[in-house]
């Protein structure tokens, strides 16, 4: 089906799993509201919904109601998914029965602290993903009757429309199939061919490291980021990314948190000579340079909030939510840690900022952070929006601003990450190139992350580094580097290759056994996976691994990108029996020549029928495995 939804009309591929989809009621009397249900991928199982009200009276209009679908799950007995999320804790499966109706609520001002923002339900007719396209508070519901509403948290949400002025509220898209895997191949497909910006830098994707991991702020400064850079472009990663550390006071323990906002000032203390010839000697070296910024941030101690006091977010009687937010004002409850991007102000810094950075170093990457948790947003009435609308004009005026910088810098790879994976939806991600999945990455969590995350995310669109060296204590990220075993070692890299490529370790310390298995896994990437990654989906073929030993112990993937087909296995726990590889998704009838990639054996050719219903053994005295099946001309 291509042509759009008519409100009334049904969701599903055979069977209508959601019946009577329309936008909901209560919408403010006089308003004219233009609904859209508009198709998008290419195979009528994933639409996206949206709702622009306009004021047509003389009069101010007040808008309450968010929503922007409505509809009544057909009758069955409905298995539900989400997913809770926490800082080094994304994307934790719940797992339950419809029973009296489910309500999925995020208000941390960030999409996915708490929840992410996606509800699947399944039954045997069929499955949905329901998820809304937004980074700021959104809510998915089912009541007791089966009637599904979805869209942006109305809770404290007031904004008052001008005569002829026009409101957009936050798309929500659903994605239909016959299980939850399938749906969502769907629905990360269709992100994957419409939404995610597409640039022919970006489409190249290059490998990254970045200094953050090993070094900190505390730990970094020129001479150490050089000699990073230099062994990073030996073994052919593309781009050295300086991460926090870079800016502030010209001290050598000015702390990152504090002085968040204060772009312009480079710590000369940490790099003397200045950001501009230190980029062009990671050039020289063979890599592109790239640099983080958490524009949007305001530390407690920035000079930016006795400079420009008049672009920051406030709300008079503090927070209201949910909060991580680093650097607060313990003496000022009502600072809330951003520059509020409703004010035109506040996205003109926000645009400087981002252009010096990139054009005084020629920055071919920029890491975009926010540690921050809004809440509700900003309550002032002097930037352009209402008391009750603050934390909607902010992610309206973010959006604009990425897209202008894009549009200015189409050489530059725009990287979304917000404390690890607290703000992953696909309202950010329409705007970036990609977004990064959570700060810890040992490769159990990392695959269990990876699992919930592609459900919305298509490979292109996810960057998640391979098992980081980490200067502080995680205790899971704990790992004698000396002793690591090279199997072992690949299985990390190989878990991290599904998606884009980087790693976060002191290269410079890497024994050279390892450096050896980096710089080969980093041409394998580049010649063999990264045009699979880049027009692919991922299937999940298993039961998600979970944190702490738990879940599925050999989790596996297929990355699908046309007649092209990666199985992906993993084993977590040392003994675990090796798997039988069997592919989902061939045509039956067709011949593959089958590789494997990480044994460097010959290829073979066999049927699809035969792929998919026996498989193929794989190596006992290996770790992990990729196979790759390309179907043979006809």
């Amino acid at each position: 089906m291509s042509r759009p939804l008519a409100p009334g009309e049904s969701l599903g591929l055979g069977k209508p799993l959601l019946s009577g989809v329309a936008p909901p009621s209560g919408l403010p009397a006089g308003s004219r509201a233009e609904w859209t249900a508009v198709p998008r991928g290419d195979r009528g199982a994933v639409w996206e919904f949206g709702l622009l009200l306009g004021n047509p009276t003389t009069e101010p209009m007040r808008v309450t109601q968010t929503a922007v679908l409505s509809g009544m799950l057909s009758p069955g007995e409905w298995r539900t998914l989400h997913f809770t999320s926490a800082w080094g804790a994304e994307f934790e499966p719940v797992r339950g029965d419809l029973g009296s109706g489910l309500q999925l609520v995020g208000r941390a001002g960030r999409s996915s602290h708490g929840l992410h923002p996606l509800m699947a339900l399944e039954c045997s007719a069929g499955a949905l993903i329901v998820t809304v396209a937004w980074s700021g508070n959104w809510r998915i519901d089912v009541d007791p009757a089966g009637r599904l509403t979805a869209g942006m948290d109305d809770d404290g949400f007031v904004a008052d429309l001008a005569p002829g002025a026009t409101l957009s509220l936050p798309p929500v898209l659903v994605a239909v199939g016959g299980d939850i895997d399938e749906a969502g191949a769907h629905l990360a497909g269709a992100v994957g061919s419409e939404l995610v910006p597409r640039t022919a830098w970006s489409e190249r994707l290059p490998s990254e490291w970045n200094s953050w991991w090993p070094y900190e702020d505390a730990g970094i400064d020129e001479r150490t980021f050089l000699a990073e850079s230099r062994t990073a472009a030996r073994l052919g990663l593309d781009v050295a990314t300086l991460d926090a550390g870079w800016f502030g006071r010209p001290e050598a323990g000015s702390d990152w948190q504090a002085e968040r906002g204060d772009w312009s000032q480079v710590n000369t203390a940490r790099f003397p000579r200045g950001l501009p010839a230190l980029a062009g000697d990671v050039r020289e070296s063979g890599a592109a340079f790239g640099i983080w910024l958490e524009g949007e941030a305001v530390g407690a101690s920035a000079r930016l909030r006795a400079e420009r006091p008049e672009l920051l977010a406030s709300r008079a009687g503090g927070h209201d939510g949910p909060n991580i937010t680093v650097s607060l004002d313990r003496d000022d409850p009502s600072f809330l840690g951003y520059v509020c991007l409703g004010s035109p102000d506040a996205r003109d810094f926000l645009s400087g900022a981002l252009d010096d950075a990139v054009s005084s170093t020629g920055a071919r990457w920029l890491k975009l952070d926010f540690n921050v948790d809004p809440g509700a947003g900003c309550d002032r009435t002097d930037h352009g929006h209402g008391a009750g609308d603050g934390l909607f004009r902010h992610y309206e005026g973010l959006y604009a601003v990425l897209d202008d910088f894009r549009e200015r810098h189409p050489e530059v790879i725009l990287e979304a990450c917000s404390s690890g994976g607290l703000r992953l939806d696909l309202g950010l991600a329409r705007h970036v190139h990609c977004s990064f999945l959570s700060d810890p990455d040992w490769t159990e969590h990392h695959l269990q992350v990876l699992w919930g995350a592609s459900l919305m995310f298509p490979p292109v669109a996810m960057l998640h580094w391979s098992w980081s060296q980490w200067r502080g204590d995680h205790p899971q990220q704990r790992l004698d580097w000396v002793s690591l075993d090279e199997a072992r070692f690949d299985t990390m890299l190989r878990a991290a290759m599904l998606h884009r490529f980087g790693v976060s370790l002191k290269l410079t310390e890497l024994p050279a056994r390892l450096a050896e298995r980096l710089a080969v896994h980093t041409n394998l990437y580049r010649l063999r996976l990264a045009p699979l990654v880049r027009a692919g989906v991922l299937r999940r073929l298993t039961d998600p691994p979970l944190r702490g030993g738990r879940g599925e112990r050999v989790p596996a993937f297929q990355l699908d990108a046309g007649d092209a087909h990666l199985y992906a296995a993993f084993a977590l726990d040392e003994g675990a029996a090796a798997p039988t590889a069997r592919f989902r998704g061939l045509d039956p009838a067709r011949h593959y020549r089958v590789e494997d990639l990480t044994a460097g054996a010959g290829t073979r050719a066999m049927p699809g029928i035969q792929l998919m219903r026996e498989g193929l053994p794989t190596s006992s005295t290996a770790s992990s495995w990729l196979l790759l099946a390309t179907a043979e001309e006809v």
